[in-house]
């Protein structure tokens, strides 16, 4: 079930107290309804919950909850007692770690919290498990299932994640701790998120890590004409703070 909410532009929802039924079009963006937005999304989800119950497919539907990328740079929102500035169109972690949550009473455990590293790319055979398709086995698949580890009955066991940006042409393979750029940029985002600095003096962990990442990035090397290879490491699109805002 795609959604727009809540991208841009921010404005209210019905149930917000200046709703106006009538209004037509779209006006400019106004930051203070990025909240009644995210309200409304938990109410649309509500109605898709109740709409299963009363139907008695509650406990025969996996609901797979994802954001397709982070808040746009205009915004900021708090993570319990974390300030997040937001990255939309950044490969940095506001920009690219996104709410995922899993949810099939009966089947996965309530209440858990995992630290795999999961990849959209995981969906498609996640999703095919669930319902019994098998994937044809002499056509590659980037992805794995996530469904024994959703269960419980299995460790995720990805040890990284590639990504390529096509607007900004920025590429590069992570861990749970550190990213490699193609241009040879290494950070700790672990340890530093907005990715302020480049690790130059490197602990045995982060050479291993850095000898297994250009490994991956190299399975990619010939993936794509050589046009578009990345082209910077860490840098912004080329936008105005308004047009930021806006998104």
């Amino acid at each position: 079930y795609p959604m727009i909410l809540p991208h841009a532009p921010h404005q209210p929802t019905p149930d917000s107290a200046d709703w106006n039924p009538k209004a037509r079009g779209e006006k400019r963006s106004d930051k203070k309804y990025f909240a009644d937005n995210v309200r409304y999304i938990d109410k649309l989800i509500g109605n898709v919950i109740t709409t299963l119950e009363k139907n008695g497919l509650r406990e025969n539907t996996l609901i797979l909850f994802l954001g397709d990328n982070g808040t746009g740079g205009g915004v900021t929102s708090q993570m319990g007692t974390r300030t997040v500035q937001g990255g939309k169109g950044q490969s940095k972690v506001a920009g690219m770690h996104v709410p995922f949550i899993a949810n099939w009473p009966g089947t996965i455990g309530a209440g858990k919290v995992s630290k795999a590293l999961v990849d959209t790319t995981d969906f498609l055979p996640t999703l095919c498990e669930a319902a019994g398709v098998v994937l044809n086995e002499e056509q590659p698949q980037d992805g794995f299932s996530l469904l024994p580890h959703l269960r419980g009955q299995a460790n995720f066991q990805r040890s990284w994640i590639y990504s390529w940006h096509p607007l900004q042409r920025r590429e590069f393979v992570a861990d749970a701790r550190f990213k490699l750029y193609a241009n040879g940029t290494f950070v700790d985002y672990a340890a530093d998120p907005l990715e302020k600095e480049t690790l130059t003096s490197e602990a045995v962990e982060a050479k291993v890590a850095r000898t297994t990442l250009q490994a991956a990035l190299n399975r990619f090397k010939d993936a794509r004409p050589a046009t578009l290879k990345a082209q910077d490491g860490r840098g912004y699109q080329n936008k105005t703070r308004n047009q930021e805002e806006e998104e």
